[in-house]
Formats: C-alpha cells, sequence, structure tokens
C-alpha cells in the first residue's frame, strides 16, 4: 500500500471550523477508502495562529517527507488548510508537484492546471486579507474600549489588586481597583524593598525564602514579573492601559509559540491613562513611582554584568553619529582607560565609526568642570536659567499658535458639512456625491481632531519644562556642598540626578546637556497648578 500523510491546521482556541480530531478522523476515513496507509507519525499538524505557518516546525516535517518522495499524497480537510500566504500555498503546490505528490482534501479539490494556480492564489490572497481585517477590528476594539469607553483592555488585574465589577453577570463592566486582601499586601513588600534600593535578584530570593509563592503559584519569583509590577503605574493610582503592543516573532522554534508573541514595551507618552477608573489604596505616590522607573532606567543602563571595572561616565556618552552608548575599555596590564564607540570595531560591509576614542581621566574631568561650573557659578546659572524660560515660552507660544489655527480649520469642517447637508435637503446633490462628500470631510475632521491632541500634549509637556527651570534651583541646593567630591560614587549620583548627556562626535565633546529628573517636573507642575487654583 502507498503512504499517505495528513495535515490538519487550526488557528484559533475557538476553533469554530472543524476540530484537530474531526479534520483528522474525515482525512484518514478518505485515505483509507483510497487505498493509503498513515502511519501514526505521518499525521501532522499545528494549531498556529499566524499566517506565517510555512515557517512552523510541522509543516517544515511535512515538507521534509515529500521531498524525500516517503509520501504518494497528502490529505486534508480543506484546500484552506495549506499555507495561508498566497505565496506560500502556491509553493507548497509546486512542492507537491514536482515530487509526484498528489494533494488530496475531503471537501473541495484543488484544480490543476494554470487556472487551479490562479484559483489558489486568489483563494490565499482573500484568506490573508480576512485575517488581516479581523486582526485590525480587534485592536482597533481594544483602543475604542480604553479610549472612549474608559475601560481596562484586560481582565487580568495588577498583583495584589481585584477589579470591583458595576453588577454580576456574564458581560460585567469593571469600575475600579481595589486590593486583594490575598496578595495586596505582597505587592507592598515589593513595592517597599524597591523604595529602599533592594535589588530585583534580592527581592526575588527573599520573597522565596519567605514562602510567598508568584502570581500563578510557583515557589520561585522571575525578575520579568517583579519588573512588570514595578514597572506598572497603577501602584501609583494611575491605571494606564494599551502600553504595550503584540508583535510576531522573528523566528518561531516550537509549534505552540503563537499564543507567545513578544511584544514591545510603548514609551508613557503613548499610554492611554484612564483618569475616570479609580484605584483604591495606592501603594506609593506618583513621585515615587517615577524615583524607581529612573532607579530601572539607570540600572539597566550602568549593568556591569561582567565588568571588572566600574567607569564614572558608563551610561552618560552617546555617540553623535549612530546614538550607541561609548563604553570604557582598559588594555591588559595599563592602569588607564579610553572610552569609545561600539561602532569603532567595525562589521563586515559596516565602516567604522568615525567617534573619537578618548581618554576616560580626561573627559571625566572635562565633564565634571562643566557640571560643577554649572552648579557652582551664580552667573553661569542664572544665564542658564534664562535662557531655557525663553526657549519654553517661545515653544509654548508656537503650539497655541497651531492649536488655535487647527481649532480653525476645524470650525470650517464643521461649516462645511452643513452645507453639504443642505444641498441635498434642496436636492442638488445624490445620495452617492453626499457620501462621498462626508467621508471625506469626516477623515478631514478626526485629521485635525487628532492634531489638537498631539499639540495639547506637547503644551502639557512644555509646562512641565517650564515648571522644572525652577526645580533647578532646588535641585542645584541639594548638589552645591557635594561639587568639591572626589569619590566615584558620590560625583555618578550627581551627574544621575541631573540626567546629564553626554555627545562625543569627531571633535570630541559636542553637547553636554543637564537636565532635572521627572518626579520634581511633576512636583513642581502641582505646585503651580495649586497656586493657580488658589
Amino acid at each position: 500500500m502507498n503512504k499517505a500523510a495528513i495535515w490538519w491546521r487550526v488557528s484559533t482556541d475557538d476553533q469554530l471550523e472543524a476540530s484537530p480530531d474531526t479534520q483528522t478522523a474525515e482525512s484518514l476515513a478518505m485515505a483509507e477508502w483510497e487505498g493509503f496507509q498513515v502511519p501514526a507519525d505521518y499525521i501532522i499538524g499545528t494549531d498556529w495562529g499566524s499566517l506565517s505557518v510555512w515557517d512552523s516546525p510541522p509543516m517544515a516535517r511535512l515538507l521534509g517527507l515529500v521531498r524525500s518522495r516517503d509520501i504518494s499524497a497528502v490529505f486534508m480537510y480543506d484546500a484552506d488548510r495549506s499555507p495561508s500566504r498566497p505565496a506560500h500555498r502556491l509553493l507548497f503546490r509546486a512542492v507537491c508537484e514536482d515530487n509526484r505528490v498528489a494533494i488530496r482534501c475531503v471537501h473541495g479539490q484543488i484544480p490543476g492546471g494554470d487556472m487551479g494556480e490562479f484559483v489558489e492564489f486568489a483563494s490565499a490572497w482573500s484568506k490573508q486579507l480576512q485575517a488581516h481585517r479581523a486582526q485590525k477590528v480587534a485592536k482597533d476594539g481594544l483602543r475604542d474600549r480604553a479610549k472612549k469607553r474608559g475601560l481596562p483592555v484586560t481582565g487580568i488585574p495588577p498583583h495584589g489588586f481585584r477589579f470591583r465589577y458595576q453588577e454580576p453577570g456574564v458581560n460585567r463592566v469593571p469600575v475600579a481597583l481595589e486590593p486583594d486582601p490575598a496578595t495586596y499586601h505582597i505587592a507592598v513588600r515589593i513595592w517597599r524593598m524597591a523604595l529602599d534600593g533592594v535589588p530585583m535578584r534580592r527581592a526575588a530570593l527573599e520573597l522565596a525564602q519567605a514562602g510567598i509563592l508568584a502570581p500563578r503559584g510557583g515557589p520561585t519569583w522571575n525578575l520579568s514579573t517583579i519588573a512588570r509590577i514595578l514597572k506598572n503605574p497603577a501602584y501609583a493610582g494611575r491605571y494606564a492601559a494599551l502600553r504595550q503592543e503584540m508583535k510576531v516573532p522573528a523566528t518561531r522554534r516550537k509549534s505552540d509559540t503563537y499564543r507567545k508573541s513578544t511584544s514591545r514595551r510603548l514609551p508613557i507618552e503613548e499610554w492611554q491613562f484612564l483618569p475616570d477608573f479609580p484605584v483604591e489604596s495606592p501603594i506609593v505616590t506618583w513621585a515615587e513611582w517615577e524615583l524607581v522607573q529612573q532607579q530601572l532606567g539607570r540600572n539597566q543602563a550602568n549593568a556591569s554584568r561582567n565588568g571588572k571595572r566600574t567607569y564614572a561616565l558608563r551610561g552618560i556618552l552617546f555617540c553623535s553619529a549612530d546614538g550607541r552608548r561609548l563604553s570604557g575599555h582598559t588594555k591588559k596590564g595599563r592602569e588607564s582607560y579610553v572610552y569609545e564607540c561600539p561602532g569603532r570595531r567595525g562589521r563586515l560591509g559596516v565602516p567604522k565609526c568615525a567617534c573619537p576614542r578618548i581618554s576616560g581621566p580626561v573627559l571625566e574631568a572635562k565633564v565634571w568642570e562643566e557640571v560643577a561650573g554649572f552648579l557652582g557659578s551664580n552667573n553661569t546659572f542664572q544665564h542658564e536659567m534664562e535662557r531655557r524660560h525663553d526657549t519654553t515660552t517661545c515653544q509654548v507660544a508656537d503650539i497655541r499658535k497651531k492649536v488655535a489655527e487647527h481649532e480653525r480649520q476645524l470650525r470650517d469642517v464643521a461649516r462645511r458639512e452643513t452645507e453639504l447637508v443642505g444641498l441635498r435637503l434642496r436636492g442638488t446633490v445624490s445620495d452617492e456625491a453626499l457620501d462621498r462628500n462626508a467621508a471625506l470631510l469626516r477623515a478631514e475632521r478626526i485629521h485635525y481632531q487628532e492634531e489638537i491632541e498631539r499639540q495639547q500634549a506637547a503644551l502639557s509637556t512644555m509646562v512641565q519644562s517650564e515648571a522644572a527651570v525652577a526645580s533647578l534651583e532646588a535641585l542645584r541646593q541639594r548638589f552645591v556642598d557635594r561639587l568639591v567630591t572626589t569619590g566615584l560614587e558620590d560625583r555618578r549620583r550627581v551627574l544621575e540626578a541631573l540626567e546629564t548627556r553626554v555627545t562625543i562626535g569627531p571633535g570630541g565633546v559636542l553637547d553636554l546637556s543637564i537636565g532635572v529628573p521627572q518626579h520634581l517636573k511633576d512636583a513642581m507642575t502641582d505646585c503651580v497648578h495649586q497656586a493657580q487654583g488658589q
């Protein structure tokens, strides 16, 4: 008897089409009816959620059987169970034809010849469009739930909290986050350790030694679990949705990894905060949350891993060409060290970076001299404050001018929509022309509304920057007594607190900028708002 293989595929958890058992049973019955023998290990399939099923390990195994000519036919439930992308489907068809392997379907057969290839391509193309449309609808639905309805987009609350619902039932609507009596104290303990400067590795070890189970019930705590808790603004009383977006992994090594698609964390400016969704009994203040975020960022930038030496400017120097951080290097047997861009080493086909190699002690002395001079000299400090104030004032004026222009354009769109409705009532335009022009005006209105929102967000940032100018004076008073220090840790603490950033280029130091910690900006902004309210 000729051997055959069976291919099954489903793409969702709640598969509305045939289940794997149904596909296998009917395909096996058809194969036996036509006189084929199907070994148990030749029944191949996958639960694959993306359109790139061609790259899945089960499909690679099936193609291996086809190319080895160990089988004479491939049986499947329906033609749409084959690869989803049009090019992949035609390639699968060509591989089977080249190796004289028939493709047999229980429901509907694949036509032969050029017309069959065209039909297959059109069918796969249509299915791909449907999948992309479904993904876009699902994504838009989540955004609308957060942006328009002000509701969370997930049913999983942060560890230590639980959702309080409006009323019992199947379609329950969450109205607030409230402490979970069973786990709230665990989240409090984690945040207290973070505020005390306890590293995440030691915090995980202490939780495990205390017998506290992880959120999923395991005895050990992963660092990623603690990081998710520390990076969630809900613990500071501000619930934010859409903080990350899913993306397809570059490579898939297992057949069930579609549920574990990688994600990209979005910048905080793109988060959708829900001001009308309260968080009861937040664990930390917003200023404390900001302090922890800064510490996490510094830990990531300054992670020495297996480094043998601590460099004073690690994580502070940046290359002007590619934006990469400069790293310190010490030659074996020498005490002197240098800072250089990793791009100087070069790669095959990529030219070396032109950023120079700079002596470490010389650069550190120059940077510290600039920072100490900025904080120590009253004239220099006052001049810089005036410059920043003038720059921020000009930017605020430009943004307000743009907002006023967009509001005028928005009123013009409303006027044209009113005129269009009047023309239709008088019978001057047809229904088709009305729908076409109404769609154009609606798109124009949405564009202006989104642009106004973006400019208002930028205006809010400028207001915080203006408040930060005043907060620099308070920051200066905190560190003015440390300007004569020679200790490495003390200097690094001052540079990190000032958010110092040094840009290095072909000519050496191109720019040295001094910022203000975000928690000071927020504190000063709150003071300004309170003063305005009074």
